[in-house]
């Protein structure tokens, strides 16, 4: 029997106790729902290879809340989500090169906005007065050169618009920084959009990959499990 097959077997880290949860559901999940059989393959072996292709895709989201509720124990640090973060007119005119994003800080208006983007973990540092916005990715695969540029297109718009938009929360900005987390390290966008597994710690000065790894060790075991049992 895999380690860590029982979230009540994790004696530290309470705050990841609801993400122990969200796993245990996510695998309940998995092994109740009913695939269709590939006709090339046995039964078996298509049930099996629908229940990993359907894990991948969740794993994201599993690590996501993982890693909010890593940073939510960091005393100094404020974190939220935000999915109807405005994108102004001008954000999208000036959104065309890192250069201008990276040089640009527009106002975060209220009404003054042409789409939505659903921004996955925003952290302020009450220290260094830094506010971050940052997109979260497995990065275990590329994306195509379509999916790259709209990925770019977001993040120079969330830069161009994160110091306004904290100081619209009553922050004390200093700096913002808008930046995609491609976990496992395969990024689809280069420097300086980019941070990985390797970077976090040091990036937001706490220990966040620990917690992060428990789950990911936990969620391996169970889907380990299930797939044992076919």
């Amino acid at each position: 029997m895999p380690a860590h097959t029982n979230h009540e077997d994790q004696s530290e880290g309470a705050h990841l106790t609801p993400v122990f949860a969200e796993v245990d559901a996510t695998i309940g999940r998995l092994a109740a729902k009913r695939f269709s059989v590939d006709p090339v393959v046995e039964a078996r072996y298509s049930r099996i290879a629908s229940i990993v292709s359907s894990a991948y895709k969740r794993h994201g989201g599993i690590i996501e809340r993982a890693f909010a509720a890593s940073l939510k124990q960091v005393e100094n640090l404020t974190v939220w989500d935000d999915p109807v973060f405005r994108v102004s007119a001008a954000a999208e005119r000036l959104a065309d090169s890192d250069a201008t994003a990276l040089g640009s800080a527009l106002r975060y208006g209220e009404d003054d906005f042409v789409r939505t983007l659903q921004v996955d973990l925003l952290v302020f540092d009450r220290i260094s007065k830094r506010l971050g916005v940052y997109e979260c990715k497995r990065g275990f695969g590329y994306h195509d050169s379509g999916k790259k540029r709209s990925m770019l297109r977001d993040l120079r718009c969330l830069q161009m618009l994160s110091k306004s938009y904290g100081e619209r929360r009553g922050l004390e900005v200093g700096v913002s920084k808008a930046r995609m987390i491609f976990y496992y390290g395969q990024c689809s966008i280069g420097n300086p959009w980019a941070l990985t597994r390797d970077d976090l710690d040091d990036h937001f000065r706490a220990p966040i990959t620990e917690s992060i790894e428990r789950v990911n060790t936990y969620f391996r075991a169970k889907l380990n499990d299930i797939l044992a049992a076919e």
